[in-house]
């Protein structure tokens, strides 16, 4: 298979050499037809404006001396005869009467057809030396009469000796040119595929695993976008591939502590206190819990990953957000006595909002259960409310710590680990902040967060009104 460089530079030479021989075609074949025929046009032209001015000015030495000029300047043989064929005014490099020139039948011929009206050009060959002649005639008008005929006997200059010293120098012009494209033609190809095989040297390594490696290409042409974008993909390849890595040994450690867990106190019910009712009960009630943790593990990676995968479907309908957000803060009543953190509902809204209920109640456990486990004991989680002209926006507050500016940009990803005020959480399994933002990402709204050290963190999205 050829490479793109072979190819590039077979293209090049192609165009290179057809452009060559359309030189040679036009420079040799028809060189003298061109010649030939701008000549004649020009003599052409000349002769009408002199009869031109015959006419209108008659037989003056300005028309005398314009004549003989023009005759001098192309080395031109010109009669101007009258209507009897007598010769009127003659000049020009060859003239030999016109007597001789009316014995020849060719000028005889043109003769009287300018005495016709019509200009003709007559092709003359010299009979014994060949040399190439044009007869153009023209008639002679006065006050509208045909007085004569103005004949222009033009020598055509050969144009041999002019084509072989074109060959010539066309052979050198070739060969320089030949080897000029070349040499050009392979740097651009080689400057046009070095990029494109770095490009693909890069692709492989990463195909094969390895995304640190990064093209150098600077250039700023579709080559160099690409480049670019190549870069780009690696660099967001290289950040799933250590998300993988983290999910992975953050499943592993999440899991492990309640599998311990179960085990430990598995055989201890049956090696110890098997027949010890009171720690039995209470050696499996812990294992309950760590299986009910295991279960809310595993639900939340498949909940997550069904969201990030796009194969959850909403079921939206139109609701009084102030009454979802009371049923949800309700059922943390028991949990604000036993962890002393109070819990509020503060503003108001008769707004109905457009939304897939049971999924936005979902982001408030999540936003609850995260200010729970970050607030101390004494604080206040503030879930508040506030009208606006096309939505409603619902916002988590608390009095924790808050979350270092450098962490805001990682609090939404899987497992991420920021401050805690305590070294087990009280609930949730490290993946709340990202089912909340994959749900409101799904329903396309607005959302974010702020977050403010030793003041706190608030939480906030907004939801499109309904107007009924």
């Amino acid at each position: 298979m050829k490479s793109i460089g072979i190819k590039l530079w077979a293209g090049m030479m192609a165009m290179v050499i057809v452009v060559l021989l359309l030189l040679w075609f036009f420079q040799i074949v028809f060189l003298e037809s061109f010649y030939n025929n701008m000549r004649i046009s020009a003599i052409k032209e000349e002769g009408v404006s002199l009869v031109k001015m015959l006419d209108q000015g008659g037989m003056t030495s300005e028309f005398k001396n314009k004549l003989d000029a023009f005759a001098f300047r192309n080395n031109l043989s010109i009669d101007l005869l009258d209507s009897a064929g007598k010769a009127v005014y003659l000049t020009g490099s060859t003239t030999n009467g016109p007597m001789a020139m009316l014995q020849n039948n060719a000028r005889i011929y043109a003769f009287q057809e300018a005495l016709t009206g019509k200009e003709l050009t007559v092709p003359l060959t010299h009979p014994r030396f060949g040399n190439k002649f044009m007869l153009l005639g023209f008639p002679v008008k006065y006050s509208g009469q045909i007085m004569g005929v103005l004949l222009i006997n033009m020598p055509l200059a050969p144009v041999e000796d002019t084509a072989l010293i074109l060959k010539k120098q066309l052979i050198i012009i070739t060969f320089i040119l030949l080897i000029a494209a070349i040499i050009i033609s392979f740097i651009i190809s080689k400057t046009f595929t070095r990029p494109i095989l770095e490009i693909k040297r890069v692709s492989e390594q990463m195909a094969a695993g390895d995304f640190s490696p990064r093209i150098t290409d600077r250039n700023k042409d579709e080559i160099g976008q690409l480049a670019e974008t190549i870069n780009y993909l690696g660099k967001q390849l290289a950040k799933v591939e250590q998300l993988r890595k983290d999910l992975i040994a953050n499943v592993s450690h999440e899991l492990r502590t309640p599998l311990s867990l179960i085990r430990g106190y598995a055989e201890t019910i049956r090696d110890v206190s098997g027949d010890v009712p009171e720690k039995r009960e209470k050696q499996l009630g812990i294992i309950i819990e760590e299986t009910e943790r295991l279960s809310k593990i595993v639900d939340d990676i498949l909940n997550l990953s069904q969201l990030q995968s796009g194969y959850v479907t909403l079921n939206k309908s139109s609701f009084l957000i102030w009454k979802t957000l009371e049923v949800v803060v309700s059922r943390y009543e028991v949990l604000s006595q036993e962890t002393g953190v109070q819990i509020v509902l503060r503003g108001s809204s008769d707004g109905f909002v457009e939304a897939d209920e049971a999924r936005i109640e979902q982001v408030m456990f999540n936003l609850i259960i995260n200010g729970f486990n970050h607030t101390p004991r004494g604080g206040i989680i503030t879930v508040s409310v506030h009208d606006l002209p096309e939505t409603v926006k619902v916002e988590v507050s608390d009095t924790g710590s808050g979350i270092p500016e450098e962490q805001l940009s990682h609090i939404w990803q899987r497992f991420y680990k920021a401050e805690k005020t305590r070294d087990k959480r009280i609930l949730g399994t490290g993946l709340g902040l990202a089912i909340v933002k994959s749900i409101l990402d799904v329903h396309q709204v607005a959302y974010g967060v702020n977050s403010q050290r030793e003041v706190g963190t608030t939480f906030w999205f907004e939801l499109k009104k309904t107007f009924n």
